[in-house]
């Protein structure tokens, strides 16, 4: 038995010892054929590597690679305007790409990109990372440094969009807006943009009139007791500690907000796949509400005196609804009634009385003296037989008579 073990031992090792050379000899033949071989009527990146070894084509390629990255990549944005990305964003693998290669063709160099190096290329950009990554991969692999965004934008579109004159504050809330993406689901909440609560709140009610026009859903939205000066009614958000605005994509496919600086104004744009039907906001039912007088009475006020303490100001309500238009008709959600209750205008009185009137010594009227013949209707002159306003009748007088005998 120690025999036959022996035995089996030894051929066991004589078969070795024959075949581990012709394994490696087969391998060194095939490895031998496989570098000498050479590519026929092949590109790479537009690079003609026919009639080449791999080895030759690594070289050619590498070099190839070296020359490309001399340059910066010129990047189209989607408004049409230019943007420098540098060319340590991407990396190139040449080895696993003639790995590849088992045909006669055109090939593309497989190109990674490196996100974090790309960051810093984006901020304050309208694109985001989602719209600049396959057409910047593209054309990279084609060793292409011209990058258009619009090639990717086919299917997506404006759907919603809003104009906006920023203080310093709402701009870099919106700077940091600038790129936001909702998947199907997602949410955008406000606050998660920024701290400055006055900032935000004037924020907030343009993004909700934007949203409103969106089959967004609308998870968070709190009004104001009093309407704020410069908000137009129905689209009234309220940002504090203890409020929010807030929404949900509902739909399937991703959306994403776009800035623009356009020096004074800023336009922010939901960037995507168009919905079905229109949409658009509308507020309806509106009402005012008169507001009352008060009158309120206060010692501290100087007698006889008044002043408004409180201005009035008139309530008012209304409705705002979500209109849907397509082929089939109009439909309408309501996303918000609001309310708004009339400001009484308080007028505050001094309750002190009037002082009373000092006392005036009564003026007796004097007349100057008068005779009878200056009053000729004195009443207190005795009458003596005939009133001399009676007429009196005739008398007749003796006239002497002319004689002619008379002497001079």
């Amino acid at each position: 038995m120690k025999q036959y073990g022996m035995h089996f031992f030894i051929l066991t090792c004589l078969v070795l010892l024959v075949s581990l050379p012709t394994i490696g000899l087969v391998n060194y033949l095939d490895a031998s054929a496989k570098t000498s071989a050479t590519y026929k009527d092949t590109r790479v990146a537009g690079i003609n590597i026919s009639g080449m070894t791999k080895e030759e084509a690594v070289v050619r390629l590498d070099n190839a690679v070296k020359d490309f990255a001399n340059a910066p990549f010129t990047v189209t944005l989607v408004d049409g305007t230019a943007l420098e990305v540098g060319k340590d964003v991407v990396s190139f693998n040449i080895d696993d790409t003639l790995e590849a290669i088992s045909e006669p063709g055109d090939y593309p160099l497989i190109t990674t990109i490196d996100e974090e190096r790309i960051a810093p290329y984006l901020e304050n950009q309208p694109v985001t990372m989602t719209m600049v990554t396959p057409p910047l991969v593209a054309s990279a692999s084609k060793l292409d440094s011209n990058v258009a965004l619009e090639m990717v934008a086919e299917e997506n579109e404006v759907v919603a969009s809003m104009t906006i004159s920023p203080t310093p504050a709402m701009r870099s809330a919106l700077e940091r807006m600038n790129g936001f993406e909702m998947d199907a689901g997602d949410m955008f909440s406000l606050k998660s943009f920024g701290e400055d609560f006055e900032a935000l709140t004037p924020l907030g009610s343009s993004l909700y009139k934007l949203f409103a026009a969106t089959p967004f859903k609308v998870l968070e939205r709190v009004p104001h007791e009093v309407l704020p000066s410069g908000i137009e009614l129905g689209y009234d958000v309220k940002i504090d500690a203890g409020s929010n605005f807030a929404v949900q994509n509902t739909e399937q496919s991703p959306y994403a907000i776009i800035v623009l600086d356009e020096g004074n104004v800023m336009t922010v744009q939901l960037l995507g796949k168009a919905f079905v039907g229109a949409y658009e906001s509308r507020v309806e039912e509106v009402a005012s509400v008169p507001y009352q007088n008060v009158i309120r009475f206060s010692p501290s006020l100087p007698a006889g005196s008044s002043s408004v303490t409180q201005s009035g100001q008139t309530g008012e309500s209304g409705k705002l609804y979500r209109i849907r238009v397509t082929e089939a008709g109009e439909t309408r959600e309501l996303l918000g009634f609001d309310f708004y209750e009339p400001v009484p205008e308080i007028v505050t009185k001094s309750s002190v009385p009037l002082p009373p009137p000092e006392p005036v010594e009564p003026i007796i009227p004097t007349f100057p003296d008068e005779t009878l013949d200056d009053d000729p209707f004195n009443d207190d002159i005795e009458d003596d037989g005939l009133n001399e306003f009676e007429e009196q009748p005739p008398v007749d007088e003796d006239v002497p008579a002319s004689s002619e005998e008379a002497v001079g």
